[in-house]
């Protein structure tokens, strides 16, 4: 019996990871065009400038983003990095929001650069976490 098979994953995935893969990606991408318009909020010099912070502050959901299609493609998805993925991009559009808007203050800029770097901590505390409920969620 033949399966359907669509961007290298097989067609019998829960109804649930049906919805959940394309809003989690909608929610990613949200997040980046979010990013690029905190950037332009803080006035950057240069055009280089502007293209340096935003490729530097999307770059983990741009990574998260090539993790999670990798992970569909061999069959290895769960709805657990779907999760991660979306709690790690809140929390850097939160981290942001607070460093530009809600508490500004002369140190602010070293606190926006070091974001990809405390988004990759959060996903370092809670990959192995998350590695560990995927497979005995399928056990």
């Amino acid at each position: 019996m033949l399966q359907k098979q669509e961007f290298g994953v097989i067609g019998n995935e829960p109804p649930a990871m049906k919805w959940m893969i394309p809003i989690t990606f909608l929610l990613i991408a949200m997040a980046g065009c979010t990013t690029v318009l905190f950037v332009g909020v803080l006035k950057p010099t240069s055009t280089a400038a502007f293209v340096f912070f935003s490729v530097w502050l999307i770059f983990p959901y741009t990574a998260m983003s090539a993790a999670l299609i990798l992970l569909r493609r061999k069959g290895n998805q769960s709805f657990h990095w779907y999760v991660v993925a979306v709690i790690v991009s809140t929390g850097g559009i939160l981290f942001l929001a607070d460093v530009i808007f809600w508490r500004p203050d002369a140190q602010g800029s070293i606190a926006v650069l070091m974001t990809p770097i405390l988004q990759g901590g959060a996903l370092a505390l809670l990959l192995p976490v998350v590695w560990w409920l995927s497979r005995n969620a399928r056990t």
